[in-house]
């Protein structure tokens, strides 16, 4: 969950008669009607080595499927359709066009009868280019600078440049040792990315969101530092992946206090109104600090040290001693402490356990700090982190995300000191990833659209992307095509093959989803290019979408935060996930 249910209890105020209109629950029907025939395919592609599959709804008698090229219009393939059975009884009647066999490069649509899919491509180098529109979606949510970007045409003027007022004091913690006694009320936190659809900036998805990116990075330099993100000149001469990721590094720094703690977040305490960033004038606060995201924030660090070295020396030293600093803090507070009080979240989401969140994960902090051990072992060899890895490494493995982002921490282990060497817990680390990665081939294998993830709750999306992560780790420890192939279905879902025939990327594909629910681009009336949305939620606490139809749990709404939110960790499990897939095929 990535926002308060109290802004969203707020706006439903505000819009319940437009969210009850008759066109909205129309639109809503129209994306599930049962009598309407529609093709989903990854609108993106496919690659030619791997399966390709997409799926028909509705179908009549005739069970050919032509495959057409768009270029020559020429009928490249006769395909026979095979009827699946759908597990969601909602689901209109389906059947699955398998076209594996064709393998040449080129661009495509599946023609039946008088229906035509979206447009899609046949290529190795499927992925590049949304990945390049996913990082530049970081610079677009850039906070506390003007945009002026001239490939998107969006702009505003300078934004948030009075983050800076804690909104209570702190105590028996050094905020800074060095400025004046007015540093006891105020610390500079400008810059860092707005999160989601509103202006928050949390250190919980900033530092989980960097982790992904940049552990991507360290797989895939050799073409990921190619890439030309159309951020501007800047000062540093590391590629343009690493710059915007500083951006996010630059904030979090400080965010840290002297004492090593780290603050949680920055906020109003009044959710923005409809508008660019640089209309929301309220004064912004900055909110307590938390072991567990002092812990996440100190892993990121060092990563990034790991990571940076190679480009600035300087820059990596500060890094690790920030992110040892935060270490010391940990040690000195063995358990899980945080700043709360129910008045910080009037404004900015929780993120933390509350009624929606409820995972145990949530309840302690030993997760972060396994994550934060295993990156600073690996970047200092001392010997205090290995000693705390043994004693934690037999914590659940769950999926990456903010509320626990062990799982990196997990497999960077394992990546580093198991091979070619064996330790005492690779064994059971192997199993550990092994045994995860099962449990959601079996969902593939028996979910309708080959989803992974069948938790149909907020963020839906990026667990399956995540799902998908596992399955490839397998894929790596085991060479069995089967992972990788179930990887791969998670992007084809993500990219229109699902119940919509959309992509659930703003930007990607011939039908993309088209009314993200964020601030910015309502209030303005623009469209932010590279944004995953939340998916399918069960739950559906706007009450626009359907709730309680799972997979179908979704509308393309504005006003459909629950489901229609991007957030920068969605996106940055997306962008691990396809640059997975890219290197995965560099090696086929």
């Amino acid at each position: 969950m990535n926002n308060s249910l109290q802004l969203w209890a707020l706006y439903s105020i505000m819009f319940l008669c437009s969210c009850q209109s008759s066109h909205e629950r129309a639109a809503t029907k129209s994306l599930t009607n049962n009598h309407e025939t529609r093709i989903s395919v990854n609108q993106v592609g496919y690659y030619p080595d791997w399966d390709k599959v997409a799926y028909i709804s509705n179908y009549q008698q005739e069970n050919i499927v032509k495959l057409v090229d768009t270029i020559s219009n020429q009928v490249v393939a006769r395909l026979k359709i095979e009827k699946v059975h759908n597990i969601n009884k909602a689901l209109p009647d389906r059947a699955k066009i398998d076209f594996s066999q064709v393998r040449t490069p080129g661009k495509y649509v599946l023609v039946y009868q008088e229906v035509r899919s979206p447009t899609f491509t046949i290529e190795r180098t499927l992925y590049r280019p949304v990945i390049t529109t996913l990082l530049r979606s970081y610079y677009l949510q850039r906070c506390g600078e003007a945009l002026d970007d001239t490939l998107s045409k969006i702009h505003h003027s300078v934004c948030h440049i009075n983050d800076s007022q804690l909104f209570r004091p702190l105590k028996g913690i050094v905020i800074s040792q060095i400025e004046s006694d007015k540093s006891t009320t105020e610390v500079d936190t400008r810059g860092g990315w707005h999160d989601a659809g509103d202006f928050g900036k949390y250190v919980s998805t900033t530092t989980v969101s960097i982790g992904r990116i940049l552990a991507a990075y360290t797989l895939s330099n050799n073409w990921m530092a190619k890439l030309n993100l159309s951020i501007g000149a800047h000062e540093d001469s590391s590629p343009d992946v690493l710059t915007e990721m500083q951006y996010g590094l630059n904030w979090l720094l400080k965010m840290q206090t002297d004492s090593g703690a780290v603050f949680r977040k920055v906020a109003g305490k009044k959710w923005p109104a409809l508008g660019a960033p640089n209309k929301d004038n309220q004064q912004r606060f900055v909110y307590g600090v938390a072991t567990d995201d002092t812990a996440k924030f100190s892993a990121t660090m060092a990563l990034a040290s790991r990571i940076y070295q190679k480009y600035d020396t300087e820059l990596s030293e500060r890094y690790i001693e920030a992110a040892e600093l935060s270490w010391r803090y940990l040690e000195t507070n063995p358990h899980f402490l945080m700043d709360w009080k129910k008045e910080d979240d009037s404004g900015s989401g929780p993120y933390k356990a509350n009624a929606t969140d409820k995972e145990m994960s949530l309840n302690y902090d030993t997760d972060d700090r396994l994550w934060a051990a295993a990156e600073l072992y690996i970047k200092t060899n001392k010997n205090k982190y290995l000693v705390y890895i043994n004693q934690n490494i037999g914590l659940p493995l769950n999926l990456y995300e903010w509320k626990d982002p062990s799982a990196l921490g997990k497999w960077h282990i394992f990546s580093h000191l198991c091979e070619p060497h064996t330790i005492g817990f690779c064994e059971q680390l192997r199993e550990q990833f092994i045994t995860r990665a099962n449990q959601a081939f079996s969902r593939v294998q028996q979910a309708d659209f080959s989803l992974a993830n069948q938790n149909f709750i907020w963020g839906s999306n990026k667990m399956a992307v995540e799902e998908a992560m596992f399955l490839l780790i397998a894929y790596q420890l085991t060479k069995e095509r089967k992972y990788a192939q179930a990887a791969i279905f998670q992007a084809d879902y993500i990219f229109g093959n699902n119940p919509f025939s959309l992509s659930f990327v703003s930007g990607i594909g011939e039908n993309p989803v088209k009314n993200v629910s964020h601030i910015f681009s309502r209030g303005e009336n623009i469209y932010i290019p590279g944004l995953l949305v939340g998916g399918p939620n069960r739950l559906a606490q706007a009450s626009i979408a359907p709730k309680d139809m799972g997979i179908l749990s979704y509308t393309d709404n504005e006003k459909s935060y629950a489901v229609n939110e991007y957030a920068i960790d969605y996106n940055a499990s997306l962008i691990g996930l396809l640059s997975e897939l890219a290197r995965l095929h560099i090696k086929e």
